[in-house]
């Protein structure tokens, strides 16, 4: 995950998730991005005023003054001056009021190592002047992507070589598959498993997917309503009531909980921590849950939720008199013939160990507080060759019918103010000309990403045991490598 440098003088931060999960296009940035940097730069208040006028929005000069943009530019000047500029990116993402188009400008200040990705909020075409700065974001060095297409040699030599200067330089540890159908096109693992670097990482490497694992929840609720156990517009109610307010609750459906939008309160919300680190199974978190209520109707908007998730959990324990593991395990897992795949204690030897920086130094150490096994909400645990079984079993329609994941894999929460399009357990993104799904998973020492085109048959997963931002760049680019956007 990126660190975000916080300048709350005159930034107005935006979650990473507002920026980063966005559509890239190919506009040209016209030289804004430079002129932004060379604004910072400047030495002479007359010439960051010229820069102001040609790079900043007439609606933010008018709205915010001169006076204010020029003491905008000062502050930075303070703070990163001199600086070199490598390029700029724009990106954008639609709203039911329009679409919104993002600036990333990267640079860095002379002599340091670490990139600076400034984003902002720009004009619509042709000429992306600035309307607000609302994010700084350390990175690894931006790159120039080699043309060719995935399956290229070339292409997966770069691919090798840039793994090798993230591990070199920023100390990355993880594991990458890239396949087209079942053929492996690449794949690499690297680093270590432990704080101690004395268990590398290898292809037995079992990794915490986090929040991926509300795939395999979603498909659960699928295989049931294909079965006739169940129905997307089933109450809740049906099956657990004993809300706080069973108005409200009558009004959720299980196609809310699917796709993020009951209107439910985040279950730790309000609730004491050590509660939470004591929950170990779906019934201590569904007595949070109830006793959290709500914060808005459910229908009426998209908020990303492990509460929805963690009733599913419930659900399925109560339809099928199993516990959720087994359930997962016998639907799941065993089409699939994930063998090495599963839910276990978190810190167990079998497990690749989550890993954050010291605050004293460089450090990795272990994340502590971690012996507690994963949820219906995610923490199941796999590896590189196991999620590429799992993407062949969706596509063999081993686990589900066609008709029954292509249902999944369309937008649920259209309308709505949202970063993001959600299906039921599957986010939905456009990576260049295409179309894909998938879905990650972050936590303290987590990063996952398992995503498939479906046009190309390329599924990409990507593993990390660290909170580094140079996961993040490696995904980025793996993804773009993949679609053919640069």
């Amino acid at each position: 995950m990126q660190r975000t440098i916080h300048t709350s003088l005159f930034i107005t931060l935006l979650t990473a998730s507002s920026i980063f999960c966005q559509t890239n296009i190919s506009i040209k940035t016209y030289d804004i991005g430079a002129l932004f940097i060379e604004g910072i730069n400047a030495t002479s208040t007359e010439r960051q005023k010229e820069i102001i006028s040609q790079v900043m929005s007439q609606s933010s000069i008018e709205n915010k003054g001169m006076e204010a943009l020029v003491n905008l530019f000062h502050t930075l000047h303070t703070s990163y001056s001199p600086m070199e500029y490598h390029h700029s990116d724009i990106v954008q993402f639609d709203k039911p009021s329009g679409t919104v188009y993002v600036m990333h400008v990267f640079t860095k200040k002379k002599g340091e190592t670490k990139w600076l990705d400034f984003q902002m909020y720009v004009d619509a075409p042709p000429i992306h002047k600035i309307k607000n700065l609302a994010f700084i974001a350390e990175v690894s060095e931006p790159v120039n992507l080699p043309n060719g297409t995935i399956q290229q040699k070339e292409t997966l030599e770069w691919l090798n070589n840039y793994i090798s200067k993230l591990n070199n330089e920023f100390d990355l540890s993880g594991s990458i598959l890239i396949a087209q159908g079942e053929q492996i096109l690449f794949e690499r693992y690297w680093g270590y498993a432990d704080s101690e670097k004395t268990r590398p990482i290898d292809a037995s490497s079992l990794f915490n997917i986090a929040s991926g694992g509300k795939m395999f929840t979603a498909l659960s609720i699928a295989k049931l309503v294909q079965g006739n156990k169940l129905n997307y517009n089933d109450q809740i109610t049906e099956y657990i009531d004993e809300f706080s307010d069973p108005t409200k609750a009558d009004k959720i459906l299980i196609h809310n909980l699917l796709s993020h939008t009951s209107g439910l309160t985040h279950h730790w919300w309000g609730q004491k921590s050590e509660a939470s680190e004591k929950s170990k199974t779906v019934k201590d978190d569904l007595k949070m849950i109830i006793e959290g209520g709500f914060q808005a109707a459910a229908g009426t908007a998209y908020e990303y939720n492990n509460s929805n998730y963690i009733l599913l959990g419930a659900v399925i324990e109560k339809i099928t008199g199993k516990d959720y593991y087994t359930f997962v395990a016998e639907n799941i897992f065993v089409p699939a013939n994930m063998k090495s795949s599963g839910y276990f204690n978190h810190g167990t030897e079998k497990t690749v160990a989550p890993l954050v920086r010291a605050e004293q130094s460089d450090k990795w150490i272990r994340v502590e507080n971690e012996a507690v096994k994963g949820s219906a909400a995610g923490g199941a645990y796999s590896n590189a060759r196991d999620m590429l079984k799992f993407s062949r079993a969706l596509r063999n329609n081993l686990i589900v019918s066609k008709e029954t994941f292509q249902n999944m894999v369309a937008v649920k929460n259209k309308g709505m103010d949202v970063s993001e399009d959600y299906g039921y357990g599957f986010i939905i993104e456009k990576s260049g000309p295409e179309i894909t799904y998938g879905h990650g998973g972050t936590a303290k020492g987590v990063n996952f990403e398992f995503r498939y085109f479906p046009n190309q048959d390329i599924t990409l997963v990507v593993f990390c045991n660290q909170d580094n931002g140079a996961y993040d760049d490696l995904k980025r680019n793996a993804i773009k490598l993949i679609s053919g956007d640069r």
